[in-house]
């Protein structure tokens, strides 16, 4: 008798770590995927939330691995593809060191963008390129290098953000160019060049 009810119990909490289980999965899921799901260029895209925060989720494979990858990016690629970008992009980049530079005065909207950027290039699995950011001009009591694109060499990659009249990536004598007309700009910038050098968008 006592053998029973043991089994009985022993099923019952079976069954309620399993509902359990379930619920936490649908609430975690109602958290994180929107609903909105499509497939960009063969690869599929979730929007996905973290609280007032939109990111799209997209996963991919790597050369010569089987094993999925996922980035989120804060923009919808679809949304991406008016801003041109010069073909073969990535050869100006995966160098041996990457600097980002920018204007001593530009707000944390640019900090962002070299955030965007700085969590694909440092990745291990993407592209390991030890990335460092940089200012255009010197401010005191500031450590950071002076950096232009008279520093790009064989080993040395960089990038600068560049005030213009049009949203548009290019290079110049091998320096990469992000030319921004708001500084909001730049996080997009940021997106659509990481995404073209990783494959997924198209110059």
């Amino acid at each position: 008798m006592n053998t029973n009810k043991q089994v009985k119990a022993f099923i019952l909490i079976i069954i309620i770590i399993i509902v359990a289980g379930i619920i936490s999965l649908v609430l975690y899921q109602s958290k994180k995927y929107s609903g909105t799901f499509f497939e960009y260029s063969g690869f599929a895209v979730h929007k996905v939330t973290d609280g007032s925060i939109n990111e799209f989720r997209i996963t991919f494979f790597r050369e010569d691995d089987s094993q999925p990858f996922t980035i989120n990016s804060r923009y919808d690629p679809r949304t991406l593809e008016e801003i041109k970008i010069q073909s073969n992009i990535r050869e100006d980049i995966v160098k041996e060191n990457l600097f980002i530079t920018m204007d001593p005065n530009l707000s944390s909207k640019a900090v962002i963008a070299f955030a965007e950027i700085n969590k694909y290039t440092e990745n291990p699995f993407l592209f390991n390129l030890p990335t460092y950011p940089a200012l255009t001009t010197k401010v005191e009591n500031n450590d950071l290098p002076v950096i232009s694109c008279l520093e790009v060499n064989q080993t040395t990659a960089v990038i600068l953000f560049k005030k213009g009249n049009k949203n548009e990536i290019y290079t110049e004598n091998g320096c990469i160019i992000l030319e921004y007309i708001i500084e909001e700009d730049l996080i997009k910038l940021a997106d659509r060049l990481t995404l073209t050098a990783l494959g997924i968008m198209k110059p």
